[in-house]
């Protein structure tokens, strides 16, 4: 069986958007209608990053507060854990014991979160790029996983939410599948046919 890296945000845990009746109806609606969405069209371009998403529509929900981004997360990721964890995705790290390799977790959680979400110990291991200079889609994500993991390339399935960072991933030499937030189902079923 292949060694399977999931990316956590949209993957192992909902999108924001799944979760927005938390905060009330702010019509942001990302992959599930970008047509209605310029801002996400243009990070899924390139064009701004999702951590630039992510502060400009935190800022228009709560413009007073200091880190609108803190306050954003808190509200929409608040237990409890089934209403935020994906139920395939928690079937599949039960039976895999995934790692995870995620841009932005300690910046869009505090530590003790993932304890309160049942998921401390889950990954082996949990590689968070808050703080190393690098993102997804960047190559050196990708190498700096890979080195944390020791396994070459070809033996590791990498998936994720957003397609720039499955097609840094492709050009880099893994295998990848692109997690379809739309089909959470499916995309699991091409999971598991990928690691076998």
């Amino acid at each position: 069986m292949r060694r399977l890296l999931l990316d956590f945000g949209g993957v192992v845990i909902k999108t924001p958007f799944e979760l927005l009746h938390r905060i009330g109806s702010p019509g942001w609606t990302g992959p599930f209608d970008p047509t209605g969405d310029d801002l996400w069209r243009e990070m899924q371009t390139g064009g701004i990053t999702e951590r630039h998403y992510w502060h400009t529509r935190a800022s228009q929900a709560f413009p007073e507060d200091e880190d609108p981004v803190t306050v954003l997360m808190d509200r929409l990721f608040a237990p409890p854990s089934d209403e935020v964890v994906r139920p395939q995705i928690r079937t599949l790290i039960d039976e895999t014991a995934p790692a995870v390799l995620t841009n932005d977790l300690a910046r869009f959680h505090p530590p003790e979160w993932l304890e309160r979400m049942e998921l401390a110990g889950s990954f082996e291991p949990l590689i968070d790029l808050s703080f190393t200079g690098f993102l997804k889609p960047s190559e050196d994500a990708y190498r700096h996983a890979l080195e944390v993991l020791g396994s070459p390339a070809d033996e590791v399935v990498f998936v994720d939410d957003q397609p720039l960072n499955i097609t840094g991933a492709t050009r880099f030499g893994l295998r990848t599948v692109w997690f379809d937030v739309t089909d959470p189902g499916g995309s699991v079923s091409r999971i598991r046919e990928a690691i076998r």
